[in-house]
């Protein structure tokens, strides 16, 4: 196996600073590391050195076997955090429509979406959890795999909290996650936050 040759080839990626390809006692690839800049998130990244190893060495790789490090100036920032932040919420209300426009931001780079319904207060929950998961879908390059299920407003130890439930289908298996958080001054605020704490502790798994 050509290392050298491999290691040029990843290093045109774009947004790859630096390449390390390990090959095992059997000539086969043991561990692939790179190094890129916060462009492109590391999703993007490995479809790119997946599609190069397929396309220019008939190599298919493990992901488990590729690890990326992304630099912000000489900070080195390990792939270890992989959520999303709420960065702003916006409603338009046209009388009987809403339009929500919800942004998130990970690492510098933001992921907008917008959606519009009829203006009733549970539609509105509707609208801006499935909002918010667009973004997501958006975040992660895929489309049509969340679907916000349900919200509730519960009372635990005097602290009102809301819950919602969002369900997925992907890659042929459902599954329903949940999540919370406190209410604040703005509810519909408390929604999104609880919508995003339903899928950031899977997002690193929905990556790869």
């Amino acid at each position: 196996m050509n290392v050298e040759k491999m290691e040029n080839y990843l290093k045109k990626i774009r947004s790859v600073q630096g390449c390390k390809v390990v090959i095992d006692e059997n000539d086969c690839i043991d561990e692939i590391h790179i190094v890129s800049d916060l462009r492109r998130n590391p999703k993007q990244i490995l479809r790119d050195i997946e599609a190069i190893l397929i396309s220019e060495f008939d190599i298919s790789i493990d992901y488990k076997k590729v690890s990326i490090a992304q630099i912000k100036g000489d900070t080195v920032r390990q792939d270890s955090d992989p959520r999303l932040k709420i960065k702003s919420i916006e409603y338009n209300n046209n009388g009987t429509n809403v339009e929500v426009r919800v942004v998130l931001e990970r690492c510098g780079q933001v992921f907008e979406s917008s959606m519009s319904g009829i203006n009733t207060s549970s539609n509105i929950n509707r609208i801006l959890g499935n909002t918010v998961l667009k973004a997501v879908e958006k975040f992660l390059e895929i489309d049509d795999v969340f679907v916000f299920e349900d919200a509730r407003r519960v009372n635990l130890s005097n602290v009102e909290v809301m819950v919602v439930s969002i369900s997925s289908q992907l890659k042929g298996r459902e599954e329903i996650y949940t999540g919370s958080a406190k209410i604040g001054n703005d509810s519909k605020e408390a929604l999104a936050r609880a919508t995003m704490d339903s899928i950031n502790r899977h997002i690193l798994q929905l990556i790869y």
